[in-house]
């Protein structure tokens, strides 16, 4: 049976269910990593519905869900801001956020989703996506490796009393058929 991956960018009415994915999603992929303490506040404060729903409304934001024969199991979340020091370009769009359920990954729904990021980068005349991923992430490094993304820098990404090495990343969407 052929499985079909449909994205489409989220309706302000998603915000509930974007916010559960998305917590849902963290949990599975960082949830052994850190104090369940300090995780629960992180998810309590990041995937509030309310935090979700306003920047739904954002024009800043594009949220893009993907369903998997019609059931969600990941998202993108891009937002167009600063570019920051190390991607040095005037303009830059960042994937804040790509997530699949950890039973989707390697179903080409990240695939999926980073073709449609393209997408909107290149329609948008944006010059790079640039992301942050934690260093000790080796299956997105990877992941974002093949899509041509390079390390231009890293920052601190705190999770309560864990403070995180990320990497700062950027890919030249001209480099991307």
């Amino acid at each position: 049976m052929q499985h079909a991956i449909v994205i489409n960018v989220a309706e302000k009415a998603d915000y509930k269910l974007l916010a559960d994915l998305g917590r849902r999603a963290f949990e599975e992929a960082f949830g052994r990593f850190n104090d369940p303490g300090d995780l629960q506040t992180y998810l309590d404060l990041a995937f509030h519905p309310e935090t979700i729903r306003s920047q739904l409304q954002n024009p800043l934001y594009t949220f893009l869900l993907a369903t998997w024969d019609e059931e969600p199991v990941g998202y993108a979340k891009l937002f167009r801001g600063e570019c920051p020091e190390p991607v040095r370009v005037k303009s830059c769009i960042q994937l804040e956020r790509i997530y699949a359920l950890q039973s989707y990954v390697g179903r080409k729904v990240g695939k999926s989703l980073m073709e449609h990021c393209v997408e909107i980068a290149k329609a948008e005349h944006f010059e790079r996506i640039w992301l942050t991923v934690w260093q000790q992430n080796e299956v997105a490094i990877t992941f974002y490796k093949k899509w041509h993304f390079e390390v231009v820098g890293t920052k601190k990404f705190t999770i309560g009393k864990e403070i995180n090495d990320d990497y700062i990343m950027s890919l030249d969407v001209n480099k991307i058929q």
